[in-house]
């Protein structure tokens, strides 16, 4: 009987996931894997396919930790506002200790989408997937009695373009307290300004 192979398969994705979050796909080489993964070529192919296969798989890993906080954001408060303003708050600042300050979805549509990757594709139907869910927690703060400043559909891309912009301006390593700021400039531009009396 053949001997089977024995790890954490979750362990393994959530280290390889790490390493192309820092390196990127094409950054990351197969002897690059093998070593943060700990396992032998044969088991890694065996198991989970190519470097491709691997990836897809680091990446869906990444899009759950994501679910996951958004689920914690909501476990925590009543109001859809306030569940989007903590996960944008724990998104932004909270990634400052992570392999990449920049979300390693967006990271893998600018690397790459001119190949015209899978992988590539993937990543844009998981960032869809997260401006969805913000279109989602919008329209549940306007039943709620939100006024919001602009319709959900509209504000959920532009909160997506700017959290993914900061993000990427986070690397330039601001002081956290001109990082808090900007979160707070962001949040505050959800909801329409109070009326002038």
């Amino acid at each position: 009987m053949a001997n089977s192979i024995k790890f954490d398969r979750a362990e393994v994705i959530s280290k390889a996931q790490q390493l192309f979050w820092q390196r990127g796909f094409n950054g990351t080489s197969m002897r690059d894997l093998l070593d943060a993964v700990n396992l032998r070529p044969g088991s890694l192919y065996a198991s989970f396919g190519d470097k491709e296969s691997v990836y897809h798989e680091a990446l869906l890993h990444y899009a759950e930790k994501g679910q996951q906080a958004f689920a914690s954001a909501q476990a925590q408060h009543q109001s859809a506002l306030e569940t989007l303003k903590q996960f944008v708050r724990s998104q932004v600042l909270g990634s400052q200790h992570e392999p990449s300050q920049v979300c390693m979805l967006v990271k893998t549509v600018a690397e790459l989408s001119a190949e015209g990757s899978a992988l590539a594709e993937l990543a844009k139907t998981l960032l869809q997937n997260i401006e969805f869910a913000f279109k989602t927690l919008l329209e549940q703060a306007v039943a709620e009695g939100a006024a919001l400043s602009a319709p959900p559909e509209r504000l959920s891309r532009t909160l997506q373009a700017q959290i993914i912009g900061l993000k990427t301006y986070a690397q330039l390593k601001p002081e956290p307290a001109v990082l808090e700021a900007m979160v707070d400039d962001i949040l505050a531009g959800i909801e329409k300004p109070p009326a002038v009396k």
